[in-house]
């Protein structure tokens, strides 16, 4: 049912974790419900400009974790500018994501999204 891309992904997670609350260098974005079954937490940690490192935690399927590893690894090393190109399309072409498993690509872009609104307004940008 689901790709190399996912199957790869979800037995090898990169990027799992967080970073403790509070941090000012920090961004944390979250999308989904527990009642939804899937919920997506993001988190980026910014410098100059740049994403230096993104983690993410998620409880769901196996798109859902594939989905998230692969946002997080497309964020590091991103201009913060840049990071809106990044879409739910996107994802689903690169992980080849059943048309019924598409929703859950749009709450890890949702929840990036939100992540980098929260680290450029922690740096004084406008989001």
């Amino acid at each position: 049912m689901y790709s190399a891309a996912v199957l790869e992904r979800v037995r090898n997670p990169r990027r799992v974790g967080e970073w403790p609350e509070g941090r000012e260098d920090v961004g944390t974005g979250q999308a989904g419900t527990l009642d939804e079954g899937t919920t997506v937490r993001i988190q980026v940690r910014g410098d100059a400009g740049r994403i230096v490192e993104a983690r993410f935690k998620v409880f769901g399927c196996s798109a859902a974790i594939a989905s998230a590893g692969l946002v997080a690894e497309w964020l590091e090393g991103t201009a913060l500018d840049e990071v809106r190109r990044i879409t739910p399309e996107r994802v689903v072409d690169a992980l080849a994501l059943p048309a019924e498993r598409a929703h859950v690509a749009r709450l890890v872009v949702d929840a990036a999204r939100q992540a980098l609104d929260d680290v450029m307004e922690k740096a004084g940008r406008r989001p």
